[in-house]
């Protein structure tokens, strides 16, 4: 047998669509994720295992870049890994992964599906056991009807029911609050040097306005929006929030605010909340670092709750040199593939 792993770009388009697809990724989406030039520029965006011609693995790549002050590292963190059959692969999916490390450093998974979280404890050089918080807001009984019908057959059938549009808590009104929030389709230019502005002193993810047009707008398998409140010299803060294309019943949502403008998050966080059941959402999602304790304060305050289960974060460094940093504020949906499962 001819085994190789070779990256993304020296394997035909149509074969690495079919394999996805046959994974549950439709082309469209395969194509926005894998094949936007204008996001690749000329970057691998992933590796795949062939045997004799025929694709039976892969792994994607996700660049990004973390900042703190004047010092920015260029990252990579991996997604959509998987073998076609784990019976006979004989470790091969392993074997990938450790590819693609050994060439793209510093790497790094937030979260992570049940088997990867039992194989990167082993191959990161650090990790946080809590670095991501997720935090939820339910509207609709159907939030908890989700939940209960993981484990509940009869809970499965009555999310099915008119039962799952009931409300669980009363939504005010935004005319009781600001009048001045301003909401958008799509991602909304105006919101981009907010975005990119560096609000943190520790270490950061740094989202480029660019980056962000692919990921969350131009991305087919959502509907996105934005809020925002302007100042004086810009947009004081904002909130962007999406939804499945298909569906209007669960939303994320992640936030952004101008130095000494945080309180602001709280009227933006009012009329998320709004909009969402007014379009018959059922509940509403974001993902915070474990550093952000006043971002925690305000969406505890503003009813979110904090899921029991926290994401830890794998950081693997380069060969023979030290991580800049163990740890990382600033963390949300857009430094995972959870941006995109709902």
């Amino acid at each position: 047998m001819d085994d190789a792993i070779l990256p993304l770009h020296a394997v035909p388009k149509q074969q690495v669509t079919e394999y996805l697809g046959r994974r549950g990724m439709a082309s469209e989406v395969v194509e926005w994720k894998y094949f936007d030039e204008n996001f690749n520029r000329g970057r691998d965006r992933g590796y795949v295992w062939m045997r004799d011609g025929d694709v039976q693995g892969f792994i994607g790549l996700i660049p990004w870049s973390v900042r703190r002050a004047d010092e920015r590292v260029e990252m990579v963190w991996g997604c959509d890994w998987s073998v076609a059959d784990p019976n006979i692969s004989k470790g091969m999916g392993l074997v990938l992964a450790t590819h693609s490390m050994s060439l793209h450093r510093p790497w790094i998974s937030l979260g992570g599906s049940a088997k990867a979280r039992t194989i990167m404890p082993h191959l990161c050089h650090h990790k946080v056991d809590d670095a991501g918080l997720v935090f939820w807001q339910p509207l609709r009984l159907g939030a908890a009807l989700r939940k209960l019908g993981e484990r509940n057959r009869l809970a499965q059938w009555l999310e099915r029911t008119f039962l799952r549009s009931v409300p669980v808590r009363w939504v005010a009104r935004p005319s009781a609050r600001r009048p001045d929030i301003i909401t958008e389709s799509g991602l909304s230019p105006l919101v981009a040097d907010l975005i990119e502005h560096d609000h943190f002193s520790e270490w950061h993810p740094h989202h480029r306005f660019e980056d962000l047009a692919w990921s969350l707008g131009r991305c087919p398998s959502i509907s996105t929006r934005t809020c925002f409140i302007r100042g004086l010299s810009g947009v004081d803060a904002a909130a962007v929030l999406w939804r499945n294309s298909q569906a209007a019943d669960f939303w994320k949502v992640t936030l952004w605010a101008a130095p000494m403008r945080h309180a602001l998050l709280v009227d933006l966080l009012h009329e998320v909340r709004w909009q969402v059941f007014q379009e018959g959402g059922v509940a509403i999602s974001t993902l915070v670092s474990h550093l952000q304790t006043d971002l925690i304060e305000q969406l505890q305050s503003s009813g979110y709750w904090r899921q029991p289960r926290p994401l830890p974060m794998y950081l693997v460094g380069e060969r023979k040199q030290s991580l800049p940093f163990l740890d990382m504020t600033g963390l949300s949906y857009l430094c995972t593939d959870l941006a995109y499962r709902f």
